[in-house]
């Protein structure tokens, strides 16, 4: 009977040593498990935050072309008005120089010709044009 004492005793020990072991390596997995999470949280910030930059810079460098391209047609336009007041005119044509004095120019009256010609026109209806074989053929209807 002892020994049967001393084997259930060590068959208890054996159960309450496995759950102990079984808890303290849960604290350290999820202590390591969270340490993991932490870093992997970490590198995906980082990785953000360089394509963020990225995604700035490029932003910033089209803002800088534009506002370049929209100085130079502001300077462009300002030179076209400085250029007509000091010009005859000081109103903008609508259309251009050139049109301007074509229109001016340009007779108000328009001219009809009357011409008569002494020839007629092809007649490409007859047999020979190729359009039409000139020949009627009626379908032939078969009775059954």
């Amino acid at each position: 009977m002892d020994w049967l004492l001393g084997l259930l005793l060590l068959l208890v020990g054996g159960i309450i040593g496995f759950f102990v072991t079984k808890f303290s390596n849960r604290k350290e997995r999820s202590t390591l498990d969270k340490a993991a999470s932490k870093q992997t949280i970490q590198e995906l910030m980082n990785q953000q935050a360089v394509n963020h930059v990225q995604e700035t810079r490029q932003i910033a460098d089209n803002l800088i072309t534009q506002s370049a391209s929209l100085k130079q047609r502001i300077e462009d336009f300002e030179q076209l008005l400085i250029s007509q007041q000091a010009g005859p005119e000081a109103s903008m044509n609508y259309f251009g120089e050139h049109t301007t004095a074509y229109l001016r120019n340009k007779s108000t009256k328009p001219t009809r010709e009357k011409t008569s010609s002494g020839t007629q026109p092809l007649d490409f209806s007859s047999q020979s044009s190729g359009l039409f074989s000139g020949t009627e053929k009626s379908p032939v209807k078969e009775t059954k």
